[in-house]
């Protein structure tokens, strides 16, 4: 449950991006190139009935709040029809801002494709404001949220469909109110391609606040591992592409006889979160598979609930990770395992990684394949963990102050890093609060000496 203070703060983030996002539409449509795909039609009106483009927009909006009570019957909660004043704010800015642009002129086509950029910029941040503030969406982007969860289709091609039906319908119009295309032309089109993307280097940028906002405005250091007996024996590890960092797991299990648990999580998560398997298998740690999915969720999942599919993910996942870690001695693979279980008391998390040259010559002697095939299965697969950790924790999973120990694997192999783990673990357990690991090293090697 919210506080107070917490709702204060998100409530002045989602404002400050209700006003960015308007002073964005104002630059789009000041280009006289078209305006956005959701304010098209509110334009198009505009032009044609003595109101003001804000007026329509409120309107057009309470029209879409009225489909999703028709849709969602139900199932529409109350506090959703907080979509009212945020549209009322919303209207309000976009006749402001326009009054404020109004001296803007456009002389040279370079210069109204600068207007489009420089608007696609505000409403990315406004979009992005909107995503860290979570507290209430606009009603374009609520009606895709219905649609999408009574269609159960992703959000992101609900997304696609309903700009699509939205520009067509104010094409339509504009034709037919105004005898010539208006508010649609290559402007709507930048702002499909551009809005998106540009939110999402935001929010990747800004994703932390969420934290923040959730920590009551402070920043909490997490304090090294005490270790203490009779606690019980939970390891998180975390590993780069190609540090051999789950084969030092499943040695590291073998030694200490506890279950590792690592490509099971999926059946679990699917489970725990009432998910497909196949969803769960083909986004386990990853947030998309390919290119084009990429771009397409990147472009139209920037709403409140953009990552709402993830974010189940994430939540089953940690109900099950911290299930786990309550009723057994394990090691947990990845998963965000080590932010999940930050607060466990006991739990030890450890980060294996290497340089780029040995993880390369690792996956190539595995994989039987080349060292540029390798190399790019790392990228690819680093690129994927840091996305998908920093969005969902909004932490960076190479930080070392998120693990006790952070352990080079090129410097013992897979078996001797698992047994210095593991001495670690058995030889010290009740003794050490802390350690330095080069005392660890150079004790390891005094007594293990071949």
């Amino acid at each position: 449950m919210r506080n107070k203070p917490e709702l204060i703060k998100r409530y002045s983030v989602f404002f400050l991006g209700i006003i960015t996002n308007a002073v964005g539409v104002a630059f789009i449509t000041r280009s006289m190139l078209g305006t956005g795909p959701t304010t098209c039609i509110p334009y198009v009106a505009s032009l044609k009935f003595p109101y003001s483009f804000g007026t329509f927009t409120f309107m057009f909006n309470t029209f879409l709040l009225i489909l999703q009570i028709l849709i969602l019957r139900k199932n529409f909660k109350l506090h959703q029809l907080l979509q009212i004043p945020a549209s009322f704010l919303f209207s309000v800015c976009i006749d402001a801002a326009m009054h404020l642009t109004a001296a803007l002129n456009v002389n040279f086509y370079i210069m109204a494709l600068l207007y489009t950029v420089i608007g696609c910029v505000f409403r990315a941040f406004g979009a992005c404001c909107q995503v860290i503030a979570d507290v209430v969406m606009l009603s374009p982007e609520a009606l895709v949220k219905a649609v999408s969860d009574i269609t159960k289709k992703e959000f992101g091609i609900c997304k696609l469909v309903c700009d699509a039906t939205m520009v067509a319908i104010a094409v339509c119009m504009s034709f037919y109110f105004l005898g010539n295309l208006q508010a649609v032309r290559e402007g709507t089109l930048l702002t499909i391609l551009l809005v998106g993307p540009i939110s999402q280097f935001f929010i990747s940028h800004l994703v932390f606040t969420n934290h923040y906002f959730e920590n009551e405005g402070e920043f909490v250091y997490e304090s090294k591992l005490k270790i203490e007996n009779g606690k019980r024996l939970v390891i998180t590890i975390t590993t780069e592409a190609g540090s051999g960092g789950r084969k030092i797991a499943e040695i590291l299990g073998n030694l200490l006889g506890i279950h590792i648990y690592n490509k099971e999580f999926t059946e679990l998560i699917a489970k725990e979160g009432n998910l497909p398997l196949e969803f769960v298998r083909k986004h386990n740690e990853r947030l998309y598979t390919n290119g084009a999915e990429a771009f397409f969720r990147e472009s139209y999942f920037f709403a409140e609930n953009g990552f709402d599919h993830y974010r189940r993910i994430y939540a089953a996942q940690s109900k099950v990770i911290r299930r786990l870690a309550e009723t057994q001695d394990c090691i947990i693979i990845g998963h965000c395992s080590n932010y999940i279980l930050k607060n466990m008391e006991g739990a030890l998390h450890i980060f294996i990684g290497t340089n780029i040259e040995n993880r390369v010559r690792y996956l190539s002697s595995k994989y039987g394949i080349s060292p540029r095939k390798a190399y790019e299965k790392i990228r690819k697969q680093d690129e994927d963990t840091n996305k998908y950790y920093k969005i969902l924790t909004g932490q960076n999973w190479k930080d070392s102050d998120n693990y006790h120990i952070s352990i080079d694997s090129a410097i013992f192999g897979n078996q001797r890093t698992a047994e210095m783990i593991e001495y670690f673990i058995k030889k010290r357990y009740n003794q050490l609060s802390s350690i330095g690991l080069k005392d660890l090293i150079s004790y390891y090697q005094e007594n293990n000496e071949e």
